[in-house]
């Protein structure tokens, strides 16, 4: 019944319900990310996706986000790790025979080690993630994908909630190349939870 809904509510936008071959939703992809620091460091690591068809028109992703930053408070410094593990279900729909509307809603959790009490990076919580986009393949070669989340995440009760830097926002643009049929490299920049954030993409279809 939900399925029938989305359906319904994307028809009635002009969208229509048929899967785009010339996109892929299985696929695993590893990345390099860098975070702007704004009361912290610059925060630097790497994530990992999988994402796996369920359906013509739906996917379940699976995501590992990493990052490092120097946190600073009453004259300590110390180095902290901050990682999120998420759970998503996703749908697509074709919106021409080059583009496709998706939209994601899952489950995320965050775990940081090394935190410094009262401090503004790093969190122990968990919430939910929504997503919404358009991926199109513009030739053989190239594709971009325009996005915008918003996450909502309990924060724990020893951060710092007045000065908290992660945001609950999130969007930009990725550009992508396509070297052949399995691998393709990306380079995406936008607003993530973490600040103004930039990260390099190596991805294999399957």
């Amino acid at each position: 019944m939900k399925k029938a809904m989305i359906a319904v509510c994307l028809a009635s936008l002009g969208f229509t319900a048929n899967a785009n071959d010339k996109l892929n939703y299985n696929y695993f992809q590893f990345g390099l990310i860098h975070s702007a620091g704004e009361l912290t460091s610059d925060k630097t690591g790497y994530n990992i996706d999988i994402s796996q068809d369920w359906t013509d028109s739906s996917y379940f992703k699976v995501r590992y986000n990493t990052q490092s930053a120097d946190v600073w408070a009453g004259g300590l410094m110390e180095k902290v790790d901050a990682s999120e593990y998420s759970l998503s279900i996703g749908y697509h729909t074709a919106m021409t025979r080059s583009s496709d509307f998706y939209g994601e809603l899952g489950f995320i959790k965050q775990d940081a080690q090394g935190v410094i009490a009262e401090t503004t990076y790093g969190n122990d919580g968990d919430g939910f993630l929504a997503k919404l986009g358009v991926r199109t393949r513009w030739t053989a070669d190239w594709e971009t994908n325009l996005y915008a989340g918003y996450q909502d995440i309990d924060v724990a009760n020893y951060v710092d909630q007045a000065n908290y830097e992660d945001g609950d926002t999130t969007f930009g643009i990725e550009v992508r190349y396509y070297l052949n049929k399995t691998w393709s490299i990306g380079l995406t920049v936008g607003e993530e939870a973490t600040g103004e954030t930039s990260q390099l993409t190596i991805r294999a279809d399957f």
